[in-house]
């Protein structure tokens, strides 16, 4: 009896498989994980999935919203993670906030709203809401941005 030679497609099509589902895996975790806030003696830098760096000077006003996102209206994704679960990071759209982005637990409360003087708003919270008043004292203190 003659022995039968794998072809090489049958021998990288379960490699492939593993790659894939592997790095859906990853994209999965890193995009449920919350994003890491860091404030620096000029910027706030929001680290994660879609992070961003946003200069103190940029900063129109911070205000702290006793609601959750999805009371608040999270809108439509344009580009970004969620859909499943609670977590929406990204670019999102509505009527009635225009174009902002997302850095949040949609139904964490409450919400960070950072109204920026020359790009679109971001709203920010955490799933611990202690996590999100703290930060919102920090980002608060006059000295951080000038209005």
């Amino acid at each position: 009896m003659a022995k039968k030679t794998k072809s090489r497609w049958e021998v990288i099509k379960p490699i492939l498989v593993i790659f894939i589902l592997t790095a859906c895996a990853i994209m999965l975790f890193y995009g449920f994980k919350e994003p890491g806030v860091q404030l620096t003696d000029t910027q706030i830098q929001v680290k994660g999935m879609y992070g961003l760096e946003i200069d103190f000077t940029d900063i129109k006003d911070v205000t702290l919203i006793e609601k959750s996102m999805r009371e608040i209206g999270i809108g439509t994704r344009t580009n970004g993670f969620g859909g499943m679960g609670s977590t929406l990071k990204g670019n999102f759209k509505s009527a009635d906030l225009g174009k902002h982005m997302l850095f949040v637990n949609a139904d964490a409360s409450p919400t960070i709203r950072i109204a920026r003087k020359s790009d679109v708003d971001i709203y920010i919270s955490f799933k611990d809401s202690k996590i999100t008043e703290t930060l919102f004292s920090e980002l608060s203190r006059e000295s951080l941005y000038s209005q």
